[in-house]
Order: structure tokens, then sequence, then C-alpha cells
């Protein structure tokens, strides 16, 4: 996956352009979108936070968990320095699971778990409270 696959996809997104969006998810693997260059998106923090925000809303079901997953880590990394970073990557992940609950239960589960042990994640067990169907064990 180059950059300017990346850079259709947020275009794609920014323009509610669903078929698009699904063809690029169908096109590269989960590892693929994690793998565009960590120095471009951390350049492009803001432009990629939204994009993954805003994809999580128009994605379909057919898409995979656990690609929005490995989307989801780049606020983990790259995008880690954004105010929030931790409580935007929960939301990204209960905002899709909430609209399709089509992945593996336990791994929403862990992450959710993982990122309200991150020091930054000052909301994550609010966020996680509002997904459908599971509940976080202390």
């Amino acid at each position: 996956m180059e950059i300017s696959d990346f850079e259709a996809a947020i275009e794609a997104a920014e323009n509610n352009d669903e078929a698009t969006l699904v063809a690029l998810f169908s096109q590269f693997s989960a590892e693929e979108w994690s793998e565009v260059s960590y120095e471009w998106k951390f350049d492009n923090a803001e432009k990629v936070s939204d994009f993954i925000q805003e994809t999580v809303k128009i994605l379909p079901a057919s898409v995979e968990f656990e690609r929005i997953q490995n989307l989801v880590y780049d606020y983990l990394f790259p995008l880690v320095h954004l105010p929030g970073s931790v409580d935007l990557a929960a939301t990204a992940l209960v905002t899709f699971w909430n609209r399709h609950q089509n992945g593996d239960t336990n791994a929403l589960i862990e992450d959710l778990k993982d990122f309200e042990e991150h020091p930054d994640g000052d909301r994550v067990a609010e966020i996680a409270a509002t997904a459908k169907g599971i509940e976080l064990q202390k």
C-alpha cells in the first residue's frame, strides 16, 4: 500500500464514498494499512485521525473487524501524540462494533482493556461501557 492509496481512502471517507472505501479495504490486507509510512501518518496525524473516525461510521459489516483494529492501532503509535489518542482509539473500535457486532468479542474486550490500562486512556472505561453486548471485567 502506498501513501497515495491511503490518501485515496481519506478522500473517499471525506466524500462518504462507501464503494471506494470498501474497494480499498478489500484490496489491501489489514497489515498493509499499518505499513503506510509512520512518518507520513505522524506528520498528518489530524487527517489520519479524522479518517479513522469517519471510516468506522461508513464501512459496512463486510469489512472484517481485524482491519479496523489494525487501523485503530495507529492511535497508539504514529498518532499517539494527539490529545486523547487512546480514547479516540476506543471510540473508533466501539463505533464500528456497535454498528455491526461482527468481530471477535474477546479481541474487542482485550483491546479495550489494554486501552483502559494505558496512562492516557482517561475515558476508555466510559467509552467501553457503550459497547453493545460486551462487559469488561475488572
